[in-house]
């Protein structure tokens, strides 16, 4: 059986602090279907962290490319 790697998984106080946000600013992304992605693992909600870094670095803007 091939080595599994399993992503690390951030508590959402944890995200919020990396996104530099509140729990609950979260939990309300989670409940209108936006935000980053989630995992649920026996009713607790997790954030795994490089879909966290891909979510933050997906909405990195390029002022030099809004101009014009």
């Amino acid at each position: 059986m091939a080595d599994v790697k399993f992503p690390e998984l951030l508590t959402p106080r944890e995200a919020a602090a990396i996104r530099r946000t509140t729990v609950g600013h979260l939990a309300n992304e989670r409940s209108r279907g936006i935000g980053p992605p989630v995992c649920k693992l026996g009713g607790r909600i997790y954030y795994p962290k490089d879909s966290l870094a891909e979510y933050i670095t997906s909405r990195i803007v390029d002022p030099a490319r809004r101009a014009g």
